[in-house]
């Protein structure tokens, strides 16, 4: 018995549905490799770290993924590998399901304790408030709308350049979101398909339409995008009483460290 492994959950070869935080983890990791794929850029994936770099200016675009606890890894090798990974004028985030130690002596801050939220599948929207109308983003014009939108709602000042604003996004199994109120793009939502779950990003809204219920049209858009499956997101602290009103649970906060240039 003493020399029996005992799952713990983070196996490198375990199967990804073996919970829902490592369905999330895994589906995260591969919209990163995805987005930085497209937009000619670069990511790398060993058993315990996974890397991307889109060479965003958005930090927010590159990051980074811990894919097994710190316990259970040589947590300083996979700081090392990150950080010699991304150059040193670029933004990174560095993303754990898991408390970590100060990391702060490699040049990371700390962002904060984000929280996971999840929907189980089922269900339906609410009819849409008058005058908003919701399109899937499939084409050049719709793409630019989402992606001036989010820039300019979220905001992300020098996102002008995010790889979301490139077309070949369109040709994943990503699917985004813009909201028209009057001809005029207004707000947005997305989410990436995969490994069984609907994994919900890049939420905004213009701060004139805000508390009229267009960004939780917009959510809805993008949690139902596939709905076989679950959907799951971070939100923010504020946030979190709205996606509770649409069924969201709240299931633990993860650990977000940010690389600032050097």
């Amino acid at each position: 018995m003493a020399d029996e492994h005992l799952t713990h959950g983070w196996e490198p070869d375990l199967a990804a549905d073996d919970s829902l935080l490592r369905q999330f983890l895994l589906a995260n990791v591969e919209r990163n490799a995805s987005m930085a794929t497209s937009a000619g850029g670069r990511h790398e994936r060993w058993d315990d770290l996974a890397v991307a770099d889109p060479r965003s200016p958005v930090l927010f675009d590159n990051a980074a993924v811990l894919l097994q606890p710190p316990q259970y890894i040589d947590l300083d090798d996979a700081v090392r590998r990150m950080v010699d990974f991304y150059p040193p004028d670029r933004h990174f985030l560095f993303l754990s399901a898991w408390p970590t130690p100060d990391l702060s002596g490699a040049g990371l801050e700390l962002m904060g304790h984000p929280p996971l939220m999840l929907r189980p599948p089922g269900g339906s929207a609410p009819d849409l408030p008058f005058g908003l109308e919701v399109v899937p983003v499939s084409d050049r014009r719709t793409l630019d709308d989402f992606a001036h939108t989010l820039v300019e709602a979220y905001p992300l000042p020098g996102g002008g350049d995010t790889v979301l604003a490139d077309t070949g996004i369109l040709h994943g199994d990503i699917r985004l979101y813009v909201g028209y109120v009057e001809g005029e793009p207004v707000a947005t939502a997305g989410a990436r398909l995969g490994h069984g779950i609907v994994d919900v990003e890049w939420v905004s809204t213009r701060a004139r339409y805000r508390r009229q219920g267009i960004g939780a049209a917009l959510i809805w858009a993008a949690t139902l995008s596939q709905p076989a499956y679950p959907a799951m997101l971070i939100a923010s602290d504020a946030g979190q009483p709205v996606y509770q009103a649409m069924g969201y649970l709240r299931l633990m906060r993860l650990t977000v460290w940010h690389r600032p240039p050097i």
